[in-house]
């Protein structure tokens, strides 16, 4: 019997032995005295994944614990104590340096020992060597870092290329606008002010007429003002007209505009609150076609405010794209970081719709009551803007109302 049992005995270690290397690449054994790790013993496997040889680890019973990376060996020390008490703690994976320098990743898997009181006596340590693995993760996650990192870059792109199509129809339609308007001068200006003419003349001379004939007469003349002054608008809209481009005071543009609506202020009963930088940069303007751009600012948003509402007029100097905050796609004639001389127009109004705020600069584009505004005014001043190099913005603001910015280059010296 014993003759025969001992090659099934050699046969069944011979299997455990081919298991064992098909799950782990060596294994080390822990033995125990109480409370504490008396000495360890490295499987013959361990060179090629630690670069030391067991008898290395035989003389040196500290080396274990050096070979661990520095950043690693609180996590081991933890695994220890945790088999110490009596616990099987699941798998770890660490990193070890190799005796060649290099860093290697092992998957540690302990399997403890006992007594048949049940006392830990020792523990084994499977250790598989993952370098392969974890190098393979770390390149997937690197690739997918630059994935993200590329969708982030076309999703910026797409934006860019977004805001460049609207800012390229808008365009489009400022030209067609323009176009129009050079046809509209000729052809209509002058039988609008063939009827005007005539009703100057006929109103004074009739003999008396009823009421009825007097207001249709007051009617036409009205209806006739109001087409000159769309009129008008238009041929801003398409003058290309050299500006009178100098240094100027952006404070003092903003005081005569105004000055030149104050008595519209006090009859809407809109106070004014005036935050000027008194040492404000000199900015290259046309004087004349910039206070049309304030004016325009302060009449839209007086109509946009209750009586007891309050227009503030601020100028400063300030970063582009940070002070203030503007999607910078839009404004391709400046860098982030640029320092800008900033005028803004605030009101205490109602805002403007999600919805109609894209909208605001397309002609003839108006949320105003009938008879009220040409829906050209916002146009015009986007024109001016752009035919200076500058910029304006308008946004709701986050304690209300509506804030205008007109943004110019600060000028060099």
């Amino acid at each position: 019997m014993i003759m025969k049992s001992e090659p099934a005995t050699l046969e069944t270690a011979q299997r455990y032995e081919r298991l064992l290397a098909s799950v782990t690449d060596y294994v080390y054994t822990v033995t125990v005295d109480g409370s504490a790790p008396v000495s360890t013993v490295h499987g013959p496997g361990c060179e090629p994944v630690t670069g030391y040889t067991p008898d290395e680890f035989r003389a040196d019973q500290a080396l274990w614990f050096r070979m661990i990376c520095e950043e690693d060996r609180v996590i081991v020390l933890n695994q220890v104590e945790r088999i110490l008490k009596g616990e099987t703690p699941s798998p770890l994976e660490h990193r070890i340096i190799h005796k060649n320098g290099s860093v290697r990743w092992i998957r540690n898997t302990t399997v403890p020992r006992k007594d048949t009181q049940g006392r830990l006596v020792a523990y084994d340590g499977l250790v598989y060597d993952i370098t392969e693995r974890k190098e393979a993760e770390e390149r997937l996650r690197q690739a997918n870092a630059e994935l993200a990192a590329n969708a982030q870059a076309l999703k910026r792109t797409l934006e860019e290329l977004k805001e460049t199509q609207l800012q390229l129809i808008q365009a489009a339609r400022l030209e067609s606008v323009g176009t129009l308007a050079a046809g509209v001068a000729h052809e209509v200006k002058n039988p609008l002010q063939t009827i005007l003419m005539g009703l100057d003349y006929l109103v004074p001379n009739l003999p008396a007429v009823n009421e009825n004939v007097a207001m249709v007469l007051a009617d036409m003349r009205e209806a006739v003002m109001r087409a000159n002054t769309i009129l008008r608008g238009l041929l801003q809209l398409s003058a290309q007209a050299d500006f009178d481009m100098k240094l100027d005071d952006l404070n003092d543009s903003a005081r005569r505009a105004l000055q030149l609506v104050s008595a519209q202020l006090i009859a809407a009963k809109i106070g004014v609150v005036r935050k000027l930088d008194p040492h404000l940069p000199r900015v290259k303007i046309d004087r004349g076609k910039i206070e049309q751009v304030f004016i325009n600012l302060f009449i839209n948003a007086l109509q946009a405010m209750s009586p007891g509402g309050v227009l503030t007029v601020s100028t400063y100097v300030g970063q582009f794209g940070e002070n203030p905050k503007v999607n910078e796609a839009g404004f391709r004639q400046f860098t982030r970081g640029q320092s800008v001389v900033i005028a803004q127009v605030q009101d205490t109004g109602t805002g403007i719709s999600a919805a109609n705020l894209p909208k605001i600069f397309d002609p003839f584009f108006t949320t105003k009551p009938a008879g009220v505004g040409t829906g050209l005014g916002l146009s015009v001043a986007k024109k001016i803007m752009d035919l200076h190099g500058a910029a304006i913005d308008i946004q709701n603001a986050p304690e209300g109302g509506v804030k205008a910015s007109l943004i110019f280059q600060d000028q060099p010296g």
